[in-house]
């Protein structure tokens, strides 16, 4: 990535692209087999998964003439399931924060989040869940075989 297209990029985007990076390095610390690799990717996700869930709620507490009680449980329950995640084996965790990701993704398809995310935001978001959604399956795959 060149350093004009960085510097092109909203601080949103940056912070966002910025944020993939733990998943990169501790799945390429797996392939290369280090200790414990794994595991910082689900702390890693957990905490991304639960921040994510917080910012949801945040929305549904900046427009409370808009917001249901379903889209702020919803969000609670996504965060706890990350907390949930972290104590659980990898192979359970994994697909459970795959479950939380997605889950996010088809909550701020609500009205509320519509109207308060900006195109370019929702496709931003759009392209780093895919792109965490192939990190979590790489790293399925990777402990599979």
């Amino acid at each position: 990535m060149s350093l004009s297209l960085i510097r092109s990029m909203t601080l949103t985007q940056q912070l966002g692209y910025a944020g993939l990076l733990p998943f990169f390095f501790s799945l390429i610390a797996e392939v290369a087999g280090l200790e414990g690799a794994a595991d910082i990717f689900r702390s890693y996700s957990v905490v991304i998964l639960a921040f994510m869930a917080g910012a949801c709620w945040g929305v549904g507490q900046v427009r409370p003439e808009r917001r249901r009680s379903v889209e702020l449980t919803l969000a609670i329950a996504v965060s706890l399931l990350a907390m949930l995640m972290y104590f659980m084996p990898l192979l359970i965790a994994l697909p459970g924060l795959l479950v939380g990701y997605w889950t996010l993704v088809w909550l701020e398809r609500e009205p509320l989040y519509r109207q308060a995310y900006r195109r370019d935001y929702r496709q931003l978001r759009w392209v780093l869940t895919v792109t965490v959604s192939v990190c979590h399956l790489l790293l399925i795959w990777l402990l599979l075989r």
